[in-house]
Parts: structure tokens; sequence; C-alpha cells
């Protein structure tokens, strides 16, 4: 087992716990902050991923990430529940918080109960419960230290939350080697079964198009993504859908065009050592994880196309390197110039290019699809 450090008097780190994740599990540290009520701030650290977690006497209550984490209102949106024109009236109004404007849809019955339990299960799933497939990661944890910014608000018993992202990892495995990752994407079998679906995968079945991934098809049924790759699983299994794994020429130019994109536009907001500093971690970036791509003076000079790398890992190595720099513009900058960095790609781009763009995130569209729907 990995030795576990408390910090000593004079420790420079100033950290009461540090160590990794290995035959040490993230249950173990769980449990033992629940059991012995501790509050404070427990950092994971994945290569360029991280996750702070704050607990509150031995509860957790907040959650952050290098990438941005979607707010309760975002979710609601993604459900169909809330449009971003009626988010803009409530604030307008004075609805500041987001727990003043669900408070005021369920007074007003725009939302139901269990609107509010599908969202916060997707939400603990984004924030939590995929850390438990995190392996061999580092962890420090600071006693008596309360962080709640640059995330979002959560709380769960720390029991409950060792039960079911247990559980999870389980099914996980069994379910992996049909659906590697929750960008692979699934279509319709030719030759069907002669008897139709069981009636309770009908609603993920009837999305299943050839185009959308788990993560498209769990938004549109309003699932977790846990609960969508594992019906995808047994639609598969049962020779219903197959996969089809992501263009990997697409995917690398998709790549390719949004950060010579984003320097670009960098240059031209007149933030050229940004640019330059966005040049250097793309570089760190890939080679801290076996990419090939490398930009210079804002060209990609090396792609990917030979790197022996299956598609569906570069989507989640180029989602996760643009999620975190789109989170750090998005401190550093106003919304227009935050928005603006890929803004021009996305509207200048093909359809396909414009779906592969929604679908890995990369880039905040919320405001995009209104005036397109606007429009329409």
């Amino acid at each position: 087992m990995t030795a576990v450090r408390e910090s000593r008097p004079g420790d420079d780190t100033e950290l009461d716990l540090q160590g990794r994740l290995g035959a040490f599990s993230l249950s173990d540290l769980v449990q033992m902050l629940s059991f012995t009520r501790k509050t404070g701030v427990l950092t994971l650290i994945q290569g360029w991923n991280t996750r702070t977690i704050t607990f509150e006497d031995g509860r957790v209550s907040y959650v952050a990430a290098g990438s941005r984490l979607p707010t309760m209102t975002e979710l609601l949106a993604r459900q169909g529940k809330l449009t971003r024109a009626h988010l803009e009236e409530l604030r307008r109004q004075g609805l500041r918080s987001d727990e003043a404007v669900i408070q005021h849809l369920r007074r007003t019955h725009a939302i139901t109960d269990q609107d509010l339990r599908t969202c916060e299960e997707q939400l603990l799933e984004i924030s939590i419960y995929t850390l438990f497939l995190w392996r061999n990661c580092r962890f420090t944890f600071k006693a008596g230290e309360v962080v709640r910014e640059g995330g979002v608000p959560v709380s769960i018993d720390a029991m409950r939350l060792i039960i079911e992202g247990t559980r999870r990892v389980d099914e996980w495995i069994e379910i992996s080697p049909v659906v590697p990752s929750v960008y692979m994407i699934f279509r319709h079998r030719a030759r069907q079964p002669e008897a139709p679906p069981p009636e309770e995968l009908l609603p993920v079945f009837r999305l299943v198009d050839g185009q959308r991934d788990v993560v498209t098809i769990a938004q549109a049924a309003g699932l977790t993504q846990f609960d969508t790759a594992r019906a995808l699983y047994r639609l598969a299994t049962q020779g219903y859908i197959e996969a089809i794994p992501p263009n990997r020429a697409k995917v690398i130019e998709l790549f390719n065009l949004a950060v010579e994109s984003i320097y670009l536009k960098l240059v031209l907001f007149d933030h050229a050592r940004v640019a330059l500093e966005f040049e250097n971690q793309l570089n760190r970036f890939a080679v801290e994880n076996r990419l090939k791509v490398r930009m210079a003076a804002g060209k990609v000079i090396m792609s990917d196309q030979t790197t022996r790398i299956g598609p569906t890992e570069l989507v989640d190595l180029y989602k996760l390197f643009i999620a975190i720099q789109n989170n750090k513009f998005a401190k550093m900058f106003d919304p227009v110039v935050a928005q603006g960095l890929m803004e021009g790609l996305y509207l200048h781009t093909d359809a396909e290019f414009q779906q592969m763009m929604r679908m890995y995130e990369f880039i905040e569209i919320e405001g995009l699809l209104l005036r397109e729907m606007m429009a329409g």
C-alpha cells in the first residue's frame, strides 16, 4: 500500500494528508474523512485532470474541477425544462443564484422533484462518481479549509457515495468491452432480432442514430451517462445496435482547427502572451499524454495521424485539454472574449464539425443555440 504521510510542523506544503491512490482506494479515503467528521479540502490529481472535494463535518458539500462543471440550471436546460431566455428573464427579475431560480421553478410547478433528482444524479455522476475510475492519482487533504468557488455545490452522505461509486466501478468493468468510452457512437444493426427491444430500453434505442454518442443520448433521454451506457450495453449484446468508433481523421482535424482558432483569436484580442502560454501548454500536454501533436507560432506542425492511440482515447484527451483551457479562459476574460475564442470556427465550419464541437463540448454553445433557435 502506498504510504500516506501526515504533514509535520514546518512542512512547506502545510498539508495534513498526502499520498497516492493505488492499493489505498478512494473509498478508504472518503470513509476515513467521513467517520472522523473532517472539514477540509481533498484534492485529487491525475495527470492534467484535477478535482477538489470539500468536506464539511464529514459530508461532501462542494466539488470543483480543472474543467468547468455544469450547474443545476444548465442541467435543467439540457433536459428541456428551462430555456436560456427564461433563465435570463428570471435573472432580470432579481433571481441571481441557481438556488433562487430552482425554488421559483418549483413554486410555479415548472419543474418536479423528479426533474431535480435526475439533475442531481447527473451532477454527482459528472463530478464525483467518475473519480472511482481514476487509478494511481495523487491526493492531498488540507484540514480546516472550505472552498466554495469555481465549482458546484453538492450534498451527499459519504456511505451512499462509497456504495454507489463502488457499484458503478464493478458494472463499468463489465460494460467497458462494449462501451469503452462515453464518446462511442452506436447505430442500429441492419438485421434486427425478431422480437422488439425490451420496453425499458426503447427510449434509448430510439435515440440511437449513428451520430449521437453516449453523452448526447444521455442528455436527450434525461438519464445519467452510466444508465445510458448500461442500456446501450444491453442493446448491443442482444443484437439491436453496434458501435461505430469516432472518425479518427475528423477528430484530429477538428482538434487541430480548434487549437489554431484559439491561438489566433487570443492574438486578435491582444492577448499574445496568453496565446504563447496556450501553445506551450498544448505541447507539454501532448508530451505527457503520448500525443504527437505540436504547435509552433500558432500553427499545428505535427498531428496525431500516426499516434498509436485509439480514436475514443484521442477524443477523451482532446476534450480534457479543451475543457481545461475553456475553464481557464472563462475565469481570465469577460464572457464575450471567452465565448469568442471559438465562436468564429463554430459559425463558419460545416455542419458535421459543428455537431462534433457540440458533442465533445469544445465550445460553450448555449448562446449560439439560442440564436439559432430564434432565427429558425
